[in-house]
């Protein structure tokens, strides 16, 4: 099977501490194809949702380790270079156009927290009312960033759920279906995509991000770039769930999926 994991961290990430060709080297020994690092460059601080002023990333360190692994595996796998780009509608004009002016090969645009909050990991959730509000606060902030031209895929769609879920509500995107639709409407007309994130296959969700359901929805309304991604943060995850996120690529209707090149879409049949 040809498996591409387009969502990894490494340690030019602060919460991940493995090398880039530490996590490239898992990735070429579970069989993976192609793999992207796509370390975080986040406009806020998780903790307090405050403006970093570092948040630009090392980004010769990022150029450093990507050689060392591209030289190290060479025909192993094909090693790509990313970025996950964290709220960046809460960014300047200029500040996007910094991040977006680097030669990479794939853009995430994540949100992981609203304009003045912490990341949702922080947050001390106390009634269903309360996340129904924070999800919707969610989803509207995604309509700001797709109308920026700063990345290539949404970022795990419903992310706010394993935190919610944890605290003992389990609250997804279900009761937000038609502003939902709204969005695939504006992320499939500006020739963008979403990714399949199968980190909520492992860590207790009991979901990707997306859910199958909303994943459907996007198939539904035309959308044809998705990408796959383990959201690994250390080498024994790298290439965790594909297979199964593969499953339910099919399961939605999709054909195809979709890897980057210099933030170019290529489609690969399923």
């Amino acid at each position: 099977m040809f498996l591409t994991d387009f969502h990894t961290h490494s340690s030019c990430s602060p919460d991940a501490s493995s090398s880039m060709l530490q996590m490239a080297l898992a990735g070429a020994e579970k069989g993976i194809s192609v793999m992207c690092i796509t370390d975080h460059v986040d406009i806020d601080d998780f903790m307090t949702g405050n403006a970093r002023s570092d948040c630009f990333g090392n980004w010769e360190e990022m150029r450093r380790q990507f050689g060392e692994a591209k030289e190290a595996l060479k025909d192993l796998i094909d090693l790509r270079l990313g970025i996950e780009f964290g709220e960046a509608n809460h960014a300047s004009a200029s500040h996007i156009e910094a991040v977006t002016s680097k030669k990479l090969d794939f853009i995430i645009g994540s949100i992981h927290n609203l304009r003045g909050y912490p990341d949702f990991f922080c947050i001390d959730y106390k009634s269903a009312s309360q996340c129904e509000n924070l999800v919707e606060k969610y989803v509207e902030e995604h309509f700001e960033l797709v109308r920026l031209d700063c990345f290539d895929v949404i970022g795990h769609l419903g992310y706010t759920r394993r935190y919610m879920k944890r605290a003992g509500y389990d609250i997804g995107l279900g009761g937000h279906t038609e502003r939902i639709k709204e969005l695939f409407r504006l992320i499939r007309d500006g020739g963008k995509g979403i990714e399949l994130n199968t980190s909520g296959l492992r860590d207790g969700t009991g979901s990707a991000f997306p859910e199958l359901g909303v994943l459907k929805l996007y198939r539904e309304l035309g959308g044809e770039i998705v990408t796959t991604g383990s959201d690994s943060h250390r080498p024994e995850d790298v290439g965790k769930n594909l297979e199964d996120g593969m499953e339910l690529l099919r399961e939605a209707g999709f054909r195809y999926f979709t890897v980057f090149k210099e933030r170019k879409p290529e489609f690969i049949k399923l």
